[in-house]
């Protein structure tokens, strides 16, 4: 009998005892992280929970958290906070293994159901500081997401009010997983916005030393290879339309066109005129459960160096290699000129004083009685004494020379690009694929073509009878 006891300690109690020893010993250093970050947020907001969530697998969190700002009361609670990692080890010293760079391969953050009343100062303290950033602004009196709504500015809380929205309910989950082996790092954010919306953002970098830890990170070289960013409406869209439709007394794809006619216009007065098929975007987004997706893939990754080494702008944007999907079909950009959306702002009639916007009356040609000999005779004004008086004044003023043509690609033929040496070139070959760099040589029938990639350049060559068109920005 006292065998078989001893063999039932050894057995089981024993084994039993070492798990609840290292789960408490785990327990214990949990909870003494998270009351160091209690204390740590004490200046700032008191946080509260009532329970610690611990599983030794590799995640812990707080349960029925709640944050209190000490600036002016707000209350935010959160139903829980998790923090996620294949390493179950990184919970014993989080602080010490993220200083030095020793990252888990992944880690994660789990917000649910944080709260904000739309009707608590914190809130209410951002609409002030918005409503101020836009008094400073005079592009419009209108925020533009207001347009066409009826006699509103913007999109407020009393609006957000009268749509249904009393308070705002997130979700969030951010992680990230690093590859040693080919020096990757990816991080992703996704929101949820209860009634609102979701978003999602991945990005994938690449770093050229083998150190993670944050104060070396930029010292690294980090490239952006990828970058997907999406939204998809859940539940705005309908609830704004409706509200917006009656606010101006039409419905709903009457306020959507109106809507847009008016964005068009204050973009053009921005100096910004969109092609259409970003407007189609844009109007789809509009609608009911819009989802749009932007992706960048830049070849051979995007640094520092790269940026600074481009010329315009419109260099930047064909060198991330931007695709776009309006839900989940992907739009063709290829037929978009990027130069061409810049352009000299414009004051279309729909914003321009009553007394500028108003045009002369209509008459017939028959009422020879009605008819004015012209506008100026109509207003008493000499046209000869109006336009001798305008000389008087211009009269000894400098001429502006006219603007000299902006750069912009221009389509050559094959035969013109030797005398394209070190310009900037964009290749579409007769299989489809893209290349762009700076023309090196183009003899006896071969054009070479030097690109930046990670480590430095190289020069791509390619056969006359391979390129199907060519452009050149000068």
């Amino acid at each position: 009998m006292r065998k078989l006891a001893i063999g039932f300690f050894l057995l089981v109690l024993l084994p039993a005892l070492v798990v609840a020893g290292g789960y408490g010993f785990y327990w214990y250093q949990v909870k003494g992280y998270a009351d160091h970050l209690v204390e740590q947020a004490a200046p700032f907001a008191r946080v509260e929970y009532g329970a610690i969530y611990v599983d030794p697998r590799g995640e812990v969190g707080l349960d029925q958290v709640s944050i209190t700002l000490n600036q002016d009361g707000t209350r935010i609670p959160l139903e829980s906070i998790r923090l996620r990692s294949q390493d179950p080890l990184f919970f014993l010293d989080p602080q010490g293994r993220i200083e030095s760079g020793d990252l888990p391969l992944q880690l994660g953050l789990v917000l649910k159901q944080a709260q904000i009343g739309l009707s608590s100062k914190l809130i209410k303290t951002l609409e002030e500081q918005v409503v101020q950033a836009e008094a400073l602004s005079p592009a419009s009196d209108v925020n533009p997401d207001a347009l066409g709504c009826g006699d509103l500015q913007r999109i407020d809380v009393a609006a957000l009010n009268e749509m249904g929205y009393k308070s705002l309910a997130i979700d969030l989950v951010l992680g990230m997983a690093i590859e040693p082996h080919n020096r990757r790092i990816r991080f992703n954010a996704d929101a949820d916005l209860a009634g609102f919306g979701q978003s999602s953002t991945n990005i994938e970098l690449s770093v050229t030393g083998d150190s993670f830890a944050p104060a070396q990170m930029l010292a690294a070289n980090p490239r952006l290879r990828r970058l997907e960013v999406s939204y998809q409406d859940a539940g705005y869209n309908a609830r704004r339309n409706k509200f917006c439709a009656k606010a101006a007394g039409v419905d709903v794809d009457t306020y959507l066109a109106e809507h847009e006619r008016l964005m068009r216009d204050w973009l053009l007065a921005q100096g910004v005129d969109l092609p259409e098929l970003i407007w189609d975007l844009y109007s789809g987004m509009n609608r009911p459960r819009g989802r749009a997706t932007l992706t960048m893939e830049p070849p051979g990754g995007l640094g520092a160096e790269v940026v600074a080494g481009l010329g315009a702008p419109t260099q930047l944007i064909d060198r991330l290699n931007i695709s776009l999907a309006l839900n989940d079909k992907p739009l063709v950009l290829d037929s978009i000129n990027w130069n061409e959306v810049l352009v000299e702002p414009r004051q279309s009639k729909a914003v321009l004083p009553a007394k500028m916007a108003r045009q002369p009356e209509v008459v017939e040609q028959g009422d020879t009685a009605a008819e004015p000999a012209s506008v100026e005779l109509q207003q008493g004004i000499e046209p000869e004494a109006e336009t001798s008086d305008l000389e008087d004044v211009l009269r000894g003023l400098p001429k502006r020379d006219p603007k000299p043509e902006p750069k912009k690609y221009r389509a050559i033929s094959v035969t013109q690009l030797a005398d394209a040496k070190g310009l900037p070139v964009r290749v579409r070959t007769d299989l489809g694929n893209r290349f762009e760099g700076k023309v090196v040589d183009a003899r006896n029938g071969t054009l070479k073509i030097e690109q930046r990639v990670d480590k430095g350049l190289i020069i791509y060559p390619l056969e006359f009878d391979q390129i199907s068109s060519v452009e050149v920005y000068r």
